[in-house]
């Protein structure tokens, strides 16, 4: 199989003019919407601690030096408040490539407007950071010309952003959409050769949540992504449910993979969860590994007021499952 150097996979993100997806990307989309619209902030009625390690292309190397693949871990929290009409949350997301790393930190609330006939929208908003850093001492250059000879140490930068996002809920459906990294800003690590703006990213999401039986339930998820209105992208899930414990489903993402998903409820409330989802590469799969995985650990703490209840749930998840 042949395989690129790191440098190639880092200029893809810092050193073009075409923009590609710049966000972490999940298979479990569906467990953490929290990453991509504020508005599902507190959805769940319940307190949780959400975790995911995605692992892309496991086991790929450079051909010029070891390491290199995409490597992913989130950890969010989320909860309903008492204090106004919605909810609150934060994630902590660290993206690795190589000698590129990204750290994104943000704090969300959302505020529920309720429409009557079991419908609402709920407006949300995002602030935090975005820090983006830079290895030059594990850069291989390949044109001994390059103005990138001889710098050496790890550079790192710190940014502001902001994101919001609106949530339609009527019964088991859900349509939602987001706008993320709003204030685009700008890392050059003092090199203007590499310099790249974060770019706005939009989040059409949808799904329903279909009860097959009194113990099956369906639910299929789309989630469209587009980067400053001009690359598209689209992940579809079903997912299988049984007895509010047992899923398994399968995915497609556009131009990139397959995936299987499988997971369990443990402990007899099902207040821990976990889960894990292996994608298959079916493009361009000369320059990567062909298989992805991802690991996930879900915890809801017990209410003690019960939280609110919204009518129907949006989807039989461990996180929405009250």
């Amino acid at each position: 199989m042949t395989r690129v150097p790191v440098i190639c996979l880092v200029l893809s993100l810092f050193g073009l003019p075409l923009f590609g997806q710049q966000d972490a990307q999940f298979t479990h989309y569906m467990f953490n919407q929290l990453y991509y619209n504020p508005a599902f902030a507190g959805l769940s009625n319940a307190n949780s601690l959400t975790a995911i390690h995605r692992s892309q292309w496991f086991g790929y190397d450079g051909t010029t030096n070891t390491g290199g693949a995409p490597s992913t871990q989130y950890i969010s929290y989320s909860g309903f408040s008492n204090l106004w009409n919605g909810g609150f949350g934060a994630y902590v997301v660290n993206d690795n490539l190589g000698p590129s790393n990204n750290l994104e930190v943000q704090l969300s609330g959302s505020y529920i407007l309720d429409l009557g006939s079991n419908s609402s929208i709920t407006l949300g908003l995002k602030a935090g950071f975005f820090s983006s850093s830079l290895n030059f001492d594990e850069l291989v250059v390949v044109d001994p010309n390059d103005n990138l000879v001889g710098l050496t140490g790890k550079e790192s930068q710190m940014r502001p952003d902001l994101g919001f996002g609106l949530l339609y809920r009527k019964g088991n459906f859900f349509g939602g959409f987001s706008a993320n990294h709003l204030i685009q800003p700008e890392f050059d690590f003092g090199q203007d050769q590499i310099s790249n703006q974060l770019t706005r990213h939009y989040y059409l999401t949808a799904g329903y949540d279909y009860a097959l039986t009194s113990e099956i339930t369906i639910t299929p998820t789309l989630l469209v992504k587009n980067v400053g209105l001009d690359v598209f992208s689209w992940d579809f899930t079903v997912m299988g449910r049984y007895n509010d414990r047992l899923w398994a489903g399968l995915a497609y993402r556009q131009s990139e993979s397959a995936s299987a998903l499988i997971g369990y409820s443990l402990l007899q409330d099902r207040s821990l969860s976990f889960g894990y989802a292996f994608d298959f590469v079916v493009n361009d799969r000369s320059a990567k590994q062909p298989t992805s995985q991802e690991v996930m650990l879900i915890y809801t703490f017990k209410s003690k007021n019960g939280g609110r209840k919204f009518g129907k749930n949006i989807i039989r998840t461990p996180r929405y499952r009250y």
